[in-house]
């Protein structure tokens, strides 16, 4: 008597899937294999230009920054600075300083005519026109509460009429503090 007992089925039925993914894999771990010759083969190409420009780059002289000036050095250089705009005896604000706060305190209807700064003696002539009277006076106002001028002074008002224009002028002078 023969036992014959059926307990597992027989791996003949897989044996073709089995192989061809077998076969799969090993055609693409080929194809990647492959590519990455080629990979290689270009980097060995490019490799002599590439180690001649590092050569280059090493080659170039290299200037080391710059340290920043030390404390001391400002210092110095801050008080020569004093005593130079001392010896030029410079009391106001020099005129590239004063015009853009001019126009910020300058009303939209008015117009600048004449300007004379005198830096020397703290000093700058003013002569602005408008076709009213209160923009001017709004004018020496915004100049008064600047702050910036020890005096606003109104030295000449002139009305002059062209046919159906008026226009009004002031020359104000400015002082500031020493």
């Amino acid at each position: 008597m023969k036992l014959t007992t059926n307990f597992i089925r027989p791996a003949g039925w897989l044996a073709p899937y089995l192989a061809g993914m077998a076969l799969l894999v090993s055609a693409v771990l080929l194809t990647f294999l492959v590519v990455l010759w080629v990979a290689a083969q270009q980097l060995q190409s490019e490799q002599p230009d590439l180690e001649a420009q590092l050569q280059r780059l090493r080659d170039r002289d290299v200037v080391a920054p710059v340290p920043p000036i030390a404390e001391e050095t400002l210092i110095t250089l801050r008080d020569q600075v004093q005593r130079l705009n001392n010896l030029t005896g410079s009391v106001g604000t020099s005129l590239p300083q004063l015009l853009p706060r001019l126009e910020t305190w300058l009303p939209d209807a008015v117009w600048l005519l004449s300007l004379q700064h005198r830096a020397r003696e703290g000093e700058t002539r003013l002569l602005v026109a408008s076709d009213r009277a209160e923009l001017l006076t709004d004018f020496m106002e915004r100049l008064e509460k600047s702050h910036s001028f020890t005096q606003v002074l109104l030295t000449r008002k002139v009305q002059r009429s062209d046919g159906a224009q008026h226009t009004v002028q002031f020359e104000i002078l400015l002082r500031e503090q020493p």
